[in-house]
């Protein structure tokens, strides 16, 4: 799919603008809009699951609102440095006193899974695995947490969702290829807003910005 990639300073202002925003802002104040179409897909997002996401727009945003919404969700998140930082971060990634977004033992993943748990990563990072897709045009290695899952839990069921703007956006995928219909789904939303996300900071594109 053909898209004009935005200038790197208007990128640059909406990644900081987000950041301003999520170290500063009350989120339980923040509303959203919530599309008709969207409810049933929450409700079911309540039995847990696979949930694809990206760096497009208030990603941060969105785990406290799907948190928010009663959703018994896990993010995976790396630990930062130093300890200070990281202890302020998943502060900012609590709901209610419980941090939705932290380093995910894959040896108790599936126990999570198996418990209804919601699994939910930042699926446009390039990842290290033969799991194999395309994304604007160039070849991809994928997360392969969501394989694995489904190797072993084949009925898991699978959503992908954002934040355009402050319209929560979410969708059940089949497992199908379900990477490819992610990646489809995704370029749609670059195609309509790219300077909202922030995957041009890659390496596999930062060259062309």
């Amino acid at each position: 799919m053909g898209v004009e990639q935005p200038q790197y300073g208007v990128v640059l202002k909406n990644m900081f603008n987000d950041i301003l925003d999520f170290v500063f802002c009350n989120p339980a104040k923040r509303k959203i809009d919530v599309p008709t179409k969207s409810m049933p897909v929450l409700n079911a997002m309540k039995h847990g699951g696979i949930f694809l996401t990206a760096h497009y727009g208030n990603h941060e945003l969105l785990g406290y609102k799907l948190a928010e919404f009663g959703l018994p969700l896990i993010a995976a998140a790396q630990e930062q440095k130093p300890a200070i930082f990281n202890k302020w971060l998943q502060k900012k990634r609590s709901f209610k006193g419980k941090c939705y977004a932290k380093k995910v033992d894959s040896q108790r993943l599936l126990e999570f899974i198996d418990d209804g748990g919601l699994f939910a990563i930042l699926a446009d990072q390039r990842g290290r695995s033969d799991c194999i897709g395309e994304f604007l045009g160039v070849e991809t290695h994928c997360n392969p947490l969501p394989a694995f899952i489904l190797e072993h839990r084949p009925n898991t069921p699978i959503f992908c969702g954002c934040l355009r703007d402050d319209t929560l956006l979410v969708e059940k995928i089949s497992a199908d290829d379900f990477y490819a219909y992610y990646h489809s789904w995704l370029e749609h939303l670059i195609l309509k807003r790219p300077e909202k996300w922030y995957g041009w900071f890659h390496n596999r594109f930062q060259s062309s910005l």
